[in-house]
């Protein structure tokens, strides 16, 4: 489980740390307080992957169009200010004392020298050569080191150009086995019903899809039945009593969101569950229960989860739940705010009952 986090130079935290985090996690703040920034560097240094910044950069919705128009900016938005001089790092603290560091910066070595050095000719001629342009100017190189209980692991570097934006290998060292799993559910979810469908599928091989139904019955308690059918697509279908089986897609957003949330959470046993603006469809008066299921499922599976709201109705509903007895010392809650000395974005920790106090006197919890 993550203990903390001390970021520099990524998107808007010049040097910013936070601990104490919890099972389950809420973090308020702002606009621009960097709320979603703090879910992107627990994803990119929980998972020290390529494929995370590419997760990171579909997440925000950047233009590819755009990357290959102006390969060079590509990675400008990481960076702090835009300023590509100064590295980024990213070291997670784990209770178990695992300590991994991202070290992410602009390679300026010639990439024709890095790749030629590294890469068999035959690989080289074949995935490489054309994809680089001669005017090395119009492609940036993106390097990652990661070090994991002072030891350097391995190293990747994502190259950018006017075609595109693909992986090569800069050091062949010790592989990485420890990698977590990780979902990622953003402000706006686009989680297609085949997708939902697969998910739903592998709850149900494990015998899960029940946890999946109580989920969607917080919305609507009269759906009765939900299956998945492989007719041309796969498909999630849901039911009412007395009413014809329905696709899951015309029952709105919110419902369309807590599956999501649910599969991700069953299916992905003992890692990480980020959520951007958890509240988003979901109504106040069933915020609680949505949190109580959270709540249960993080404690019996052993999931981490963080999820970011403006919302003062779903933190009251997350206060409210914190403080059962069920779920005693289980959450935290983390104000975003800037340091009135350093200007410095800091993260305020709250205890439930430390949270409760401030509540019941509508004391600034949110960045106020």
């Amino acid at each position: 489980m993550i203990r903390d986090i001390s970021i520099q130079n990524f998107r808007c935290f010049e040097n910013t740390s936070i601990s104490g985090f919890k099972t389950v996690n809420l973090i308020t703040g702002k606009n621009n307080a960097g709320k979603t920034a703090l879910l992107e560097a627990l994803l990119i240094g929980s998972l020290p992957r390529a494929e995370a910044i590419d997760a990171l950069k579909k997440h925000r919705r950047e233009s590819q169009e755009f990357n290959k128009a102006l390969p060079e900016r590509t990675w400008d938005s990481l960076f702090f200010n835009q300023d590509k001089s100064k590295n980024i790092f990213i070291q997670i603290n784990e209770d178990d004392n695992q300590s991994t560091k991202l070290n992410l910066s602009i390679n300026d070595i010639p990439i024709r020298f890095t790749i030629e050095s590294s890469l068999p000719s035959d690989i080289l001629d074949k995935k490489y050569v054309d994809f680089i342009p001669n005017d090395e100017s119009k492609l940036s190189v993106l390097q990652a080191n990661i070090t994991i209980n002072n030891d350097d692991l391995f190293e990747y570097n994502l190259i950018a150009t006017d075609q595109g934006t693909f992986q090569g290998v800069l050091d062949k060292k010790t592989q990485f086995t420890g990698q977590k799993k990780i979902s990622f559910i953003p402000a706006i979810l686009g989680v297609l019903n085949t997708q939902l469908a697969s998910e739903y599928d592998r709850a149900r091989l494990n015998n899960q899809e029940q946890e999946v139904l109580k989920g969607i019955q917080i919305i609507d308690p009269s759906i009765k039945i939900i299956e998945s059918f492989n007719i041309g697509s796969p498909l999630l279908y849901l039911k009412r009593e007395n009413e014809e089986r329905l696709p899951i897609s015309l029952f709105g957003d919110a419902i369309n969101r807590i599956a999501a949330i649910i599969l991700y959470v069953i299916n992905n046993n003992s890692d990480i569950l980020l959520l951007d603006e958890i509240e988003n469809g979901i109504h106040y008066t069933i915020q609680a229960d949505l949190w109580r299921l959270l709540f249960r499922l993080a404690k019996q599976l052993n999931i981490q989860i963080f999820a970011t709201t403006h919302s003062l109705e779903m933190l009251t509903a997350f206060n409210q739940v914190g403080l059962e007895s069920e779920f005693s010392n289980l959450a935290a809650h983390f104000e975003m705010a800037r340091s009135i000395k350093t200007g410095q974005i800091i993260g305020i920790k709250r205890d439930m009952e430390t949270l409760e106090y401030s509540l019941s006197r509508n004391g600034g919890v949110r960045g106020e």
